[in-house]
């Protein structure tokens, strides 16, 4: 699932890194997109490695093959088909490491893409919060459990025993009380659903304990 056909040859399978490689251009708002990851590397005993330069030196190069090496695997964002992304997917391919593709078909003509690699699986998405979803779900299957414990769970039972001694909050309000980021806050609700009811709409939506509202 969600595999190229790279062989993982040279990457260390110790590492919790991930190397990812997006199109920083493509999206007005770089910050939001990296916090579709970084959001998860704490749920997740996970470091997400970002390619920020731009390619055009032969020391470059070097420096993005080494970090490619040294973390588990690479997730190439190639929506746009963008030419950095394009040649780092190439590289990472090319030493054998674990590829996976993401790709948002809103913002790509599919003809764009070469023929080799349309019919290899991709963490497709249409928004940042299944993007999110994507990559938790990829990092569980090819790391696995975090090594000691699963701070998600015990940090998702810490929201809804706030939700229980605090019915009526908002995301934003619990996220105070819990000491949390806001959007890590919104990962554990969305994990949280069939747990949760809720009240109003948008940013107004308010959170009760399941069962509560009839």
């Amino acid at each position: 699932m969600l595999r190229s056909d790279s062989m993982s040859v040279g990457t260390s399978t110790a590492s919790r890194d991930v190397f990812v490689a997006y199109p920083w251009k493509l999206y007005s708002n770089r910050a939001a997109y990296k916090r579709a990851y970084t959001k998860l590397q704490k749920a997740l005993s996970v470091k997400f490695v970002f390619a920020e330069e731009r390619i055009s030196s032969g020391h470059v190069l070097e420096k993005i093959a080494e970090m490619i090496e040294q973390t588990a695997f690479g997730i190439y964002d190639v929506s746009g088909w963008n030419p950095n992304v394009t040649l780092e997917y190439g590289m990472a391919r090319g030493i054998g490491a674990l590829t996976f593709i993401a790709f948002n078909p809103e913002k790509t003509d599919i003809e764009d893409v070469p023929t080799d690699v349309r019919g290899f699986d991709r963490l497709q998405y249409t928004d940042f919060d299944e993007l999110s979803d994507a990559v938790a779900t990829l990092v569980r299957q090819e790391l696995g459990k975090t090594p000691v414990s699963d701070p998600l769970e015990a940090d998702r039972k810490r929201l809804l025993k706030a939700v229980k001694s605090s019915p009526g909050k908002t995301a934003r309000e619990l996220a105070e009380q819990l000491g949390e980021r806001l959007d890590y806050v919104q990962l554990l609700i969305r994990r949280s659903g069939s747990d949760l009811e809720t009240t109003g709409a948008t940013r107004g939506v308010r959170y009760y304990p399941k069962g509560t509202r009839t």
